[in-house]
């Protein structure tokens, strides 16, 4: 996919702050906000921007940690069991994968209650075989531009 000089200044512009005002970029281009419209939506069609989302600071609204949870599961049932497991507001991010578990995770917790609870509810799952737990120690930056939290 061919990306121009305009195209690749709204990704970068819209990833570091998706409010940015068309305006804004179209004066650091010396175009009209028309043109950057224009190529916003081109961008959306063909897939490259899939949305825009409000990133939060997870501690300030009560999450205290970030676990990653590891899934075995039945052979066959990581589509179904991912689809269920990523509808769980906690989870941050999950996906399939080739290794020691065949999903993994990321979620917030609160506290060890709602991490148990979280917990509770992956085991009641069918066809799920194990749960493994880690919780981060010393929270790291993400870059959030990438997770839609």
């Amino acid at each position: 996919m061919d990306l121009n000089k305009i195209d690749k200044t709204i990704i970068t512009t819209l990833t570091t702050d998706a409010r940015t005002p068309f305006r804004k970029i179209a004066r650091e281009l010396d175009v009209s906000p028309d043109t950057i419209s224009n190529h916003f939506e081109k961008l959306q069609k063909l897939g490259v921007i899939i949305g825009s989302t409000v990133v939060l600071n997870t501690e300030k609204i009560g999450y205290t940690s970030i676990v990653r949870f590891g899934f075995k599961v039945k052979p066959t049932f990581s589509s179904e069991i991912l689809s269920n497991i990523i509808k769980i507001p906690s989870i941050i991010v999950a996906t399939k994968l080739m290794g020691e578990f065949d999903i993994i995770a990321l979620g917030v917790i609160k506290d060890f209650n709602h991490l148990f609870k979280l917990r509770d509810e992956f085991v009641k799952m069918p066809n799920i075989e194990k749960v493994d737990i880690s919780i981060w120690i010393k929270t790291m930056s993400l870059k959030s531009k990438y997770f839609i939290i």
